[in-house]
Parts: C-alpha cells; sequence; structure tokens
C-alpha cells in the first residue's frame, strides 16, 4: 500500500509529528509496511528537522529518517519557516501540497492521503475558498463528503461540521439526517469492517430537547429521520441527550455516533482518545486520514509535540485500504 501526505502549515508542527510518527510507525510495523511519499519541497523540510534537532537526511527524492526512506515529492517552492506565524506564504505552500497529493490520489498513484494540520486564517489570505479539508476534498471528488473522528473504541461523526453554532439548528433537517445516517452506516461497515453497526444519534438540545420543552428539533426532525432509517434495517437509537450519552459510558454500547455539531462531538471524543484520534473523510471516492488536532502554532518548533495521532492516521488509512478491499467498494 502507497500513502501520500500533504505538508499542511509548515509554521506548526505538522512536520514535527509527520516526522517522529512515520519513525514511529516504521519501528512498530517492521513487516508488511506501506510505502509513503510527501509533497512537500526538500529544503523546508531539512531545514525544519534541523531547526528541531530532529536527525534525518536527504538522499537523492528520498528522506531517509534512520534506516527508513520515504519518497519525496518536490515542487518549486521558496517558502521559509517562521515558526507559530500566520502568512499568505506558508498558505500558498500548504495548498499548493494538498491539490498535488489529491491529484496523485485520485489518480490511483497512491492508495491514501493523510493530510497535515493546516492554519485556515494562512489559507484564506492564499485565496482558500473552503472551511476545511473535508469540505475541499467533498469539492475535488464531487462527494457527498461526512467527517468522522475515531480512535480505538469511539467513533463519532457529524451532521454538521465547520459552521457557527447559530447556524446549526437551521442547518438540520430530517433529508439530511437520514442521509447522514446511512452515510455512517456504510462507512462503518465498509471503512470499519463492522458487519452490523450500532449507531447512537445525539439530540441538539440539553436534555435532547426534554419533549419540546427545551427546543422542538428532536421532535420535529431528529426522532422521525431515526424511526425512518429504522425501517430500512439500520440499528440506530436516538435522540440521546448528550452529556448523560458520554458521562454514564453509553456510547460503549455502539459502534458509532452521530453528532449535531463540531463540539459536541469532538470535545469528548479528543478526552477519551487522549492524545491519538484520526480525523477521517468519508464518503469519498479516495481514502484520507488526519490527526485530530491543529497546527499549534503556539508550541512549533519547540520539539514537544505528539506524535500518536500521525500513527494512527496511517494505521486506519492502512486499515479501511484492507476493508474496503474486502469489502469490494468504491
Amino acid at each position: 500500500m502507497k500513502i501520500v501526505f500533504s505538508i499542511g502549515d509548515i509554521n506548526g508542527i505538522g512536520i514535527e509529528v509527520m516526522l517522529k510518527g512515520i519513525l514511529q510507525y516504521y519501528s512498530q510495523n517492521t513487516k508488511n509496511c506501506c510505502e509513503i511519499a510527501i509533497v512537500c519541497n526538500k529544503d523546508v523540510i531539512l531545514d525544519y528537522s534541523n531547526r528541531i534537532g530532529f536527525k534525518c537526511e536527504i538522499v537523492e527524492d528520498n528522506l531517509k529518517i534512520e534506516n527508513y526512506y520515504c519518497k519525496i515529492i518536490d515542487f518549486d517552492s521558496k517558502n521559509k519557516i517562521d515558526f507559530g506565524t500566520i502568512n499568505s506564504e506558508s498558505g500558498i505552500i500548504a495548498i499548493d501540497s494538498l491539490e498535488i497529493a489529491t491529484d496523485l490520489v485520485m489518480n490511483n498513484k497512491y492508495n491514501a492521503l493523510i493530510t497535515l494540520p493546516i492554519t485556515k486564517k494562512s489559507m484564506y489570505l492564499a485565496n482558500w475558498k473552503f472551511p476545511g479539508h473535508t469540505e475541499y476534498l467533498g469539492f475535488k471528488t464531487n462527494a457527498k463528503e461526512m467527517m468522522i473522528l475515531a480512535s480505538e473504541n469511539i467513533r463519532v461523526a457529524l451532521a454538521t461540521i465547520h459552521i457557527p453554532i447559530s447556524k446549526v439548528s437551521e442547518s438540520l433537517s430530517k433529508d439530511l439526517i437520514v442521509d447522514k445516517i446511512n452515510t455512517f452506516n456504510y462507512s462503518l461497515k465498509n471503512d470499519f469492517g463492522i458487519e452490523i453497526p450500532r449507531i447512537a444519534v445525539l439530540g441538539l438540545n440539553p436534555h435532547a430537547g426534554e419533549n419540546g420543552s427545551i427546543g422542538n428539533e428532536e421532535i420535529d426532525i431528529i426522532n422521525p429521520a431515526v424511526e425512518l432509517v429504522k425501517l430500512s434495517g439500520i440499528k440506530v437509537q436516538g435522540s440521546f441527550a448528550a452529556d448523560g450519552f458520554f458521562a454514564h459510558k453509553n456510547y460503549l454500547n455502539f459502534d458509532g455516533i452521530l453528532a449535531m455539531y463540531h463540539d459536541q462531538g469532538l470535545i469528548p471524543l479528543k478526552l477519551l482518545a487522549n492524545g491519538g484520534g484520526v480525523n477521517v473523510t468519508t464518503g469519498l471516492p479516495i481514502i484520507r486520514t488526519s490527526p485530530d488536532h491543529g497546527s499549534a502554532l503556539e508550541i512549533a518548533g519547540k520539539n514537544i509535540a505528539n506524535p500518536q495521532s500521525i500513527v494512527d492516521s496511517i494505521n486506519m488509512a492502512v486499515n479501511i485500504y484492507k476493508n474496503r478491499q474486502k469489502a469490494n467498494k468504491y
């Protein structure tokens, strides 16, 4: 299997966790390792590694880390690293790297894409038009994208993604929830290898609306969608009050949880992932994973970032590839 990395924000922790994570992955998987490539300027990677004191070298078109080699897909870039800084120059290299890496996967040159964290403000300064990776990949592949955050024992999908809290309610509809449950169920089967997934759906309001006394979205939208999907044979329950659902460990009874908005699902997921966790964009004809953290500009260059989410991203991309091959889907 062949995986390609897009480089993300060169002023953040992305390259640091990538270098550490690749070394950890290869050290832990001495047999049947996937091939890894990185879309980035060679000088940028070497400069970054030198600044944080990470030992590696460039050997022709490869990055050598100890006895392991990763192909570097170089492109013309005159960007210089300025740790912790937001600027259009770092946005440009992030956009260029992402576009090249995505095209390589879409053209079957690589089997999966791993995206390093971006700083959206830098991307916007470089005329980026998307709220995030997820929406870009949906546009690029002409598919209905869905964000899933996953760790070893919990998978959370989102009904809405990068929108203001004030817009969440008006963005929900019965058709949307039905579509998200169906997409989630399909992904749990074909990406995660779960034969009969059990899905929980969270309510939007405190106490899941408390029978309409704290909002009607559950009564008018969410619960009818759940009941409709049940008729197709999908194992789905809800809506659940989010606080009690996680506090009482009800999530352990389900293979996947559909949250109504970003922080409702991702705060508990990131707490439970304990430094790991993977962002998976499903619903696409390609495989994309990413660490579940941002560019962390405040600690960039300090050589203190935890690479576990990168290791998890590589392993999950490999597992999704194997599961899709087995299911003969996409």
